[in-house]
């Protein structure tokens, strides 16, 4: 049996599915599956959900518990992680991406959780590679600074899902958010409403490894500020609405002094006046830009 070939999920019984979106990173399964050690696990399903061609995930290894889910709509990561949640076998299930590489003890801490009564989620800390290109540093700063070791352990309001540990039925009892894909935030706004917690530990850490280009980045930041706004403006009422489009050219001013001022509390980043700036405000300004499209196309 071809174990890369799409199949129902088996009756095998897991403690944990981690689900790994693959955008644009296939470069990385190869390191990602010999940290992981599927077959020292076969507890943990794993599946990796991509809109990739099947040469590119050559890597994915041939096991049991390994399935690959072919992207049901397109390849963003918020929809590929929903495939995998629908497809998902365990009642806990991780969320991660193919630009992350887990720690050695990912796997070990992820198990170790009870995820009972009102604890919905733990999220943990993201750090960035060593040797990252100029490009994917300043992704990093865009996209996780918030998330670092730097942050301490404890209750939370926010998390990333990039390295996150959720109940999988509370995440199905929210199918009017999952059908357009599962965007953490507006998850996450939910859970805390009904009394629900979140949690965040530094110690359950994965390693950024951007495989982006500057070039894919900006399209990605783009696509995914359209479906971001439109989101919001799905619950938002007419007024309100026309108040987000008329405040759109304030969207990168807010967004970039969130990130300085997350920044400004870790000491490794250097937010001088450089090219790293630039690339960072090319960034912001296509998430803008696409927010305020989907605030308009809703």
């Amino acid at each position: 049996m071809d174990n890369h070939a799409d199949t129902q999920p088996s009756e095998h019984h897991y403690d944990l599915t981690v689900i790994i979106a693959e955008e644009m990173a296939s470069a990385n399964l190869g390191l990602i599956f010999s940290t992981l050690r599927p077959s020292d696990y076969p507890a943990v399903e794993f599946l990796v959900c991509s809109g990739s061609d099947r040469t590119l995930l050559a890597d994915v290894p041939e096991k049991p518990n390994v399935r690959i889910v072919t992207a049901q709509s397109d390849n963003r990561i918020p929809l590929l992680w929903a495939d995998g949640i629908r497809e998902a076998t365990a009642h806990k299930i991780a969320l991660t991406t193919a630009h992350c590489v887990p720690t050695n003890d990912w796997l070990d801490r992820l198990l170790a959780y009870p995820m009972d009564g009102n604890q919905v989620a733990v999220g943990g800390a993201i750090e960035n590679a060593e040797n990252d290109t100029r490009i994917g540093g300043v992704i990093y700063l865009l996209r996780y600074v918030r998330y670092t070791g730097a942050r301490p352990s404890g209750p939370a309001r926010d998390l990333a899902a990039d390295n996150a540990l959720y109940r999988k039925a509370d995440i199905l009892a929210h199918e009017d958010l999952l059908k357009i894909g599962f965007w953490e935030p507006s998850f996450h706004e939910r859970f805390l409403a009904e009394g629900k917690s979140l949690e965040f530990d530094n110690q359950l850490v994965v390693v950024h490894h951007n495989c982006y280009t500057a070039k894919q980045f900006v399209r990605q930041r783009y696509s995914h500020g359209i479906e971001f706004g439109a989101a919001r403006a799905r619950t938002m009422t007419g007024p309100r609405r026309l108040m987000m489009i008329a405040l759109a050219p304030l969207i990168p001013v807010v967004f970039t002094r969130k990130i300085m001022a997350s920044a400004r509390q870790d000491n490794r980043f250097n937010l001088g006046l450089n090219r790293e700036m630039g690339w960072l405000l090319v960034f912001v300004l296509a998430w803008s830009a696409g927010e305020a499209v989907g605030y308009i196309r809703k």
